[in-house]
């Protein structure tokens, strides 16, 4: 039976205005999954008006005391983990990615919630007594007030959690939408939130596409603030809508990002990573590990390697705990990835594997796409430049330390990148010239909730996480007090 959907605003189902519903068909085999409501600027209008009178009422959810928002987030979290397997299987389904993954991506979630948790006790600020005899200056921080999150279909809980339990913990009230094709869980840890006790209008959800409740959020004079993770071209027209209301913007956006290999690196752990650095969640991944630059010396049996083992990999039906590689989002996406691949052999890159739709084992009613890597491939090519958001990998030789950086700072993109080394100094110094927000030195999607994430470039604007994470959801207010009898600054205009 298919699954039916409202919008979430105030904590209660609200039919969308336009009457209409969006349909979700699995991308694995064309099931009828889901229906999410289409929504309009209407429905943006009323959730934005919830938050906005639940974070400036009598009993705002910005004034509960920290431990309170604390404690409220951390009853959510134990109540997501309740549900952790019927959340992994809806992910795993309306994604396509393989249930593992998704079991992986809800329990990382719990984490970034009780660390944002923490967080709210130790929101604070500042004191200088040092500014002058009878004069006292404080910095406090206060929460934005109404964010707007727009949120992608690859990760929707993480890339929600990355966002939500930081802006709540800050004080905030918040309208969302998730994507039209992956809005299940996101529903799901909204209505366990309003079951965990948080109040209703903190977290009001509203789904439909994104020419219309993404831009109408952008837009709206009562959101704050906009917070969007996807692609750069999308973040690029959210930023110019924002800028007519004059919102503060925060963007995680593409990536390209290149597993630099040295011959001195312990290369069995560097296969390993750079196998995982393409094919998680299929490539659509906005850290995703696409470009191998490896160097000269070892790159001949490094890549036949990594060819003998990606080939090993099992794509295969979202639901099989077995499957490694699951299902392209839809297939209008399946046939972007494949119409780069074409381009990657127009181009005279060498194809050493998949470059192909995998329709064998039962898999014909779906999107998959094989593994692929191309070798050969020079900084000139789209394949190399360009994100490609599917499992596909490019593959780079060098020579030189500086010619592995230069090569690695190539793109417009600049959110992640991975060294492979066992010299330490070595992979200090290459760390920081790479022009990224992330680097990883003998590993790769390694990630913890206290460490900030985000990009350079192209790749975004502000951080996810961490400390810096919380801080983006506050302004910074000066307060200048003056103690005792003030000195009068114009005496000549005093009675």
């Amino acid at each position: 039976m298919p699954r039916h959907y409202e919008h979430w605003i105030n904590n209660a189902e609200v039919k969308p205005s336009t009457g209409s519903y969006l349909k979700r068909f699995s991308p694995a085999h064309g099931e009828f999954l889901a229906e999410f409501p289409e929504g309009s600027a209407a429905d943006v209008d009323q959730a934005a008006k919830a938050a906005r009178a639940r974070f400036e009422d009598a009993e705002s959810w910005s004034k509960l005391p920290g431990s309170v928002r604390s404690k409220l987030l951390t009853d959510w979290a134990a109540l997501i983990e309740r549900d952790i397997e019927s959340l992994s299987v809806m992910e795993a389904e309306e994604v396509g990615k393989p249930i593992e993954s998704a079991k992986g991506e809800i329990a990382w979630s719990i984490e970034l919630i009780r660390y944002a948790s923490a967080q709210a006790w130790e929101l604070g600020g500042d004191a200088y007594n040092n500014v002058g005899a009878g004069k006292l200056a404080l910095m406090t921080r206060e929460p934005r007030g109404v964010v707007g999150m727009i949120l992608p279909w690859n990760y929707p809980v993480v890339t929600m959690m990355q966002k939500l339990p930081y802006a709540l913990a800050a004080g905030c009230t918040t309208v969302i939408k998730s994507s039209e094709l992956t809005s299940g869980t996101t529903f799901a840890v909204a209505r366990l939130a309003a079951e965990a006790g948080i109040p209703a209008g903190v977290i009001n959800v509203v789904t439909g596409l994104g020419a219309e409740v993404g831009d109408a959020i952008s837009r709206h004079p009562e959101i704050d603030m906009v917070s969007f993770t996807g692609s750069t071209a999308v973040g690029q027209i959210i930023s110019k809508a924002a800028a007519e209301t004059n919102k503060y913007v925060a963007l995680e956006l593409g990536g390209k990002s290149a597993n630099i290999v040295f011959a001195d690196a312990d290369i069995d752990a560097a296969l390993d990573g750079v196998l995982l650095g393409f094919t998680l969640n299929q490539g659509e991944e906005c850290v995703a590990g696409s470009r191998l630059l490896v160097e000269e010396s070892i790159a001949e049996e490094f890549v036949a390697r990594l060819v003998k083992r990606a080939n090993k990999v099992k794509v295969g039906l979202p639901l099989d705990s077995e499957t490694q590689v699951g299902a392209l989002i839809h297939e209008q996406h399946m046939n972007k990835v494949l119409e780069y691949i074409q381009s990657g052999i127009e181009a005279g890159a060498e194809l050493r594997c998949g470059g192909k739709r995998v329709t064998e084992g039962g898999l014909g009613g779906g999107f998959f796409v094989a593994p692929t890597i191309f070798s050969g491939v020079t900084p000139e090519m789209k394949i190399f430049q360009e994100e490609i958001f599917g499992p596909v990998l490019t593959v780079t030789t060098f020579r030189e330390q500086s010619e592995a950086v230069d090569l690695a700072n190539n793109t417009v993109y600049g959110l992640g990148n991975g060294v492979w080394t066992k010299d330490i100094d070595k992979a200090i110094l290459v760390s920081e010239k790479l022009r990224s927000g992330t680097v990883y030195v003998n590993t790769y999607f390694e990630t913890t909730p206290q460490v900030p994430f985000g990009g350079y470039k192209a790749s975004g604007v502000g951080r996810e996480n961490g400390r810096s994470g919380l801080l983006e959801f506050t302004e910074t207010k000066s307060t200048f007090i003056s103690l005792g009898e003030r000195v009068k600054a114009l005496p000549n205009t005093v009675d």
